[in-house]
């Protein structure tokens, strides 16, 4: 048993522990790609590569995010009838700033372009979209489809840029500034849990 705590604490204080972690979240994530790519290949004309390559001939990365170095994963979930006609579009983790009516605008312009289905387990999506501006480091394991843009004339903030301000307001007790960095880290990493817990358990009070 002691051999067994030894070896426990040698894998959490070497890092170990934080690796296997990882490699389970990126294990997640993947399936979850994958799965959704299976359903584009059967639903959409031409599969997901042609999706893909539609998605970034019609859409933009609005100037005004730019500007303001809105970045982030945008959640969109809609349906798709077995007839192919898009309905029910919405994100669930909106961005702002054009970004939301972009990505509206170009589901809504894809009716017409699905295949035909006997199935309605085949008509629902949730496709993670991620915008990201160059030269700024951040999370793109999660997202299906990534639209980059170049950066407002100057670098924009990284992920660790918001995390250090994060832990730096919890540690002092300031809830709400550090709420406004979960809030972000959100945006940009939605599917992280523990951005979530923390944001429940700072706007509840625990």
């Amino acid at each position: 048993m002691k051999k067994l705590v030894l070896l426990f604490v040698f894998v959490i204080s070497t890092g170990i522990g934080n690796y296997v972690i990882s490699q389970e979240v990126s294990s997640i994530s993947q399936s979850r790609k994958d799965n959704l790519i299976k359903l584009l290949n059967y639903r959409f004309k031409g599969g997901y590569y042609t999706f893909e390559k539609i998605f970034q001939q019609n859409i933009s990365y609005p100037p005004p995010a730019i500007a303001h170095c809105i970045m982030g994963i945008a959640i969109v979930s809609f349906r798709v009838s077995c007839e192919g006609e898009v309905y029910e579009v919405r994100i669930k983790t909106p961005l702002g700033y054009g970004i939301d009516n972009e990505i509206s605008s170009f589901f809504t312009k894809t009716t017409g372009h699905w295949n035909t289905c006997k199935d309605e387990k085949y008509t629902k999506f949730e496709v993670p979209i991620q915008f990201k501006l160059k030269g700024t480091a951040t999370n793109t394991d999660d997202a299906l489809l990534i639209l980059e843009a170049d950066n407002p004339g100057f670098l924009c903030n990284d992920d660790e840029y918001y995390i250090k301000k994060m832990k730096k307001y919890l540690k002092k007790g300031n809830n709400k500034k550090a709420l406004q960095y979960i809030q972000i880290m959100i945006h940009r990493d939605p599917y992280n849990t523990e951005y979530n817990e923390l944001r429940k358990k700072i706007l509840g009070g625990n």
